[in-house]
Formats: C-alpha cells, structure tokens, sequence
C-alpha cells in the first residue's frame, strides 16, 4: 500500500475509533462527516464558509461532474481543488449509485442497463447514451483530481438475496479487480466497496474478497437505501469486523445524527450525507435532540437563536425571527443560514465524538446523547 495514505489508530473505546488518514492534502481525523458537494459545490455556502463550520474533507459526485462541465474540462483547469477554490482533501465517489438509480425512474427501466462489462444509461440532463466501465470511471476519476476515489459497484436492491448473490456482487467484485488495474494515480487512495445488502453472508464474502485486493481503504456501500435503522445497524456490526484495523472505514450516504453516534460505536471512521444541506433548503434546521421547521409560525417574533447551545455564525448573530423571515420572504441568505447551522451542528458532533473517544468517555457520551434525544422527545409530546 502507498504510505502516503497510512491510517493510524489513536485511541479506541470497544468497537469506536479516533484515527488519522493521510492524504496528499493533510491528514484527515476521524471519525469524520464529509459535507456533500455534488457539483463541485457544497450548495448556498463557499469554501470559506465550509471552512468556518469545521470541514476538513469534501465529497464530489463523479456522475454529475462527468456530465457536466465534464472531467476533461475540470481536469485542464487544474482539477477538482483548483476547479472549486478548496485546499482540503476531497473525496468522489464513482457515479455508480447515481447510475443505478436511474433504473425504475418514471416507471421505466429504460434510463440504464447493466452488463458485466459496465452500464449503458442516458443522460438525466438531455438524454444522452453514455457508458461507465471500471476503466472509465477510473480515467474520469483521475481527471477530476480527488484524494479518495471509489472503484465502480452495483448497488442493488438490498433484500434480494439471489440477485446480489449471483449477479451483483460478483460484478463488484470483478469490477473493484478491474479499477484497481486501472488506476494510476499515486496521489490517490483508491478505496474498495463492500456491498451484500443486509445479508451477513453476503457481506462477509465480500470483505473476504475485498480485502485481499488490499485497498488503502474500505467504503460500506448499500446501506440507508429503504432498510430499517436496526437492519442497518445490525449490517454494520457484521460487516466492520472483517475490515482491517489499519484502514478506514467509510459508511457511504450515511450521516443523521444518531447515525453518527451508532455508526461510530460499530466502528465506522468517515461518513457523508446530503441530508444537512438538503432539509437547510427546505427550511429545517437540526440539532443534536430535536429538528425545527423554520417555516413554523411560532418562530414569527421568536428572538432567540436556532439553537442557544450553538457555536456557529447563524446561532451567534441571528434570531429564529430572522431566519423565519429569510425563509418566508424566500431569501437566499435564509438557505446559506440554515445550511451553515446544519453542517456546524454535524461537524461539531463528530468532533465531539472524536474527543470522547481519545478521553475514554465514548459510551457515557453516547448514552447522554440519546438521554437528552429521549428527553427531547419527551417534552415535545408533552408540550
């Protein structure tokens, strides 16, 4: 393995993990949740605001960036952190979730189809024909320049043992063997995907088979896509197991705040999830215990902050008032407020995680964690 991206482990509490990650732009601590930036953009706030909230590492989407402006034009202006003005490490994922999800849209199977060579899809923007193979994806990967790259998987429909069993993991495997040969870059950690749905089985033969290609690193792939919490949760205790110790862990799409907390006491080390900036749009702010519908009128002459506990810019200088008004009135600062709330509230909670972890405190923080969510709750109904 390149030493470049070398993982140590700093501290652990059972099953939960304080580490570093090395990348060719500085280290990466985990456990860390990754803002999600799909077009090269972490949507309504700039670099220097990700910054200010606490981010460190950034997800691009290779689906969308390959369509448009596209990895050629990305990549002769000077690639990825160059394109979007960020210094820090980034992270793509391959397309391939985006791709497969274009199966069934609109009541269609028609957007895509899947061999074992790649997948043929149309274009979501103009209806296009294109084709990924793991080679392809691994050359539009190197284009766009990222520190942490994906091999090209299938994610497929979680409870259909059969189907994962003889056609979609045989594909990812065969396809993670093939971007492994593919990729050249040696400023990037090429990171395998687990996948098996919520099958133990299934997700053990696939680390089996993973591990032994020796990735730099491990991305769980298929989870958060219509199972349970519990089933999740439960994938994960048997799937992390089987990992490497000296690799991290990465739970892709994941990234609620209980996720993180349960995530982490099963051993997982990064996550990344829309979820933050997505409901910010929609005027939702989230704490720790509880989530606020900005939008509400009860918040019309309220002049206190989201969230009196909080450290971040919105919380310091501005009422629920105020961004209940932003909101109404349909102003765009109303959507940076809400998402520079959101990604302050997950990234101070895993830095919190973090520092529970090299204390030896992760268990009492994580039961006075759902302590204060069930108290929460309590006073809500209550109310």
């Amino acid at each position: 393995m390149n030493q470049l991206f070398s993982f140590e482990v700093a501290a652990k509490e059972g099953t939960a993990r304080a580490g570093v990650f090395h990348t060719a732009h500085g280290p990466v601590l985990t456990p860390i949740y990754a803002p999600v930036g799909t077009q090269a953009t972490v949507k309504a706030v700039t670099p220097q605001q990700l910054q200010e909230v606490g981010a460190s590492l950034v997800l691009a989407n290779t689906y969308h960036l390959y369509l448009r402006p596209s990895d050629a034009v990305i990549r002769s202006l000077g690639g990825l952190h160059a394109f979007m003005n960020w210094d820090g490490p980034i992270l793509t994922d391959s397309g391939g979730f985006q791709v497969f999800s274009l199966a069934g849209r609109d009541g269609k199977q028609s957007l895509r189809r899947i061999d074992d060579d790649g997948v043929t899809f149309r274009s979501h923007l103009d209806g296009r024909r294109h084709r990924f193979t793991p080679e392809k994806v691994m050359q539009i990967q190197e284009n766009l320049g990222a520190d942490i790259v994906m091999v090209l998987d299938e994610c497929a429909v979680p409870d259909d043992y059969d189907y994962l069993k003889r056609h979609a993991l045989p594909r990812t495997h065969a396809w993670a063997e093939r971007c492994k040969v593919a990729h050249h870059r040696s400023d990037q950690a090429l990171f395998g995907i687990v996948q098996g749905g919520v099958y133990p089985d299934l997700r053990a033969a696939s680390a089996r088979h993973l591990v032994a290609l020796d990735f730099p690193g491990y991305a769980i792939g298929g989870l958060s896509v219509g199972e349970g919490k519990h089933e999740m949760y439960t994938t994960l205790e048997a799937t992390t197991p089987l990992l490497p110790e000296d690799r991290p862990r990465y739970l892709m799409g994941v990234g609620t705040p209980e996720d993180l907390v349960e995530g982490v006491a099963r051993g997982v080390d990064i996550f990344d999830c829309v979820l933050p900036t997505r409901v910010a749009r929609n005027g939702q702010a989230l704490l720790r215990t509880d989530k606020y519908n900005m939008r509400n009128a009860q918040f019309a002459e309220d002049p206190v902050p989201i969230d009196a506990t909080c450290g971040c810019y919105t919380c310091r200088n501005f009422s629920r008032a105020y961004v209940r008004h932003l909101l109404v009135a349909k102003e765009i600062l109303g959507a940076t407020l809400l998402t520079m709330h959101n990604l302050y509230t997950m990234l101070n909670l895993i830095t919190d995680i973090r520092a529970s972890i090299v204390e030896g405190r992760f268990e009492a923080f994580r039961e006075a964690f759902w302590d204060a969510r069930r108290e929460s709750s309590s006073a809500e109904e209550g109310a």
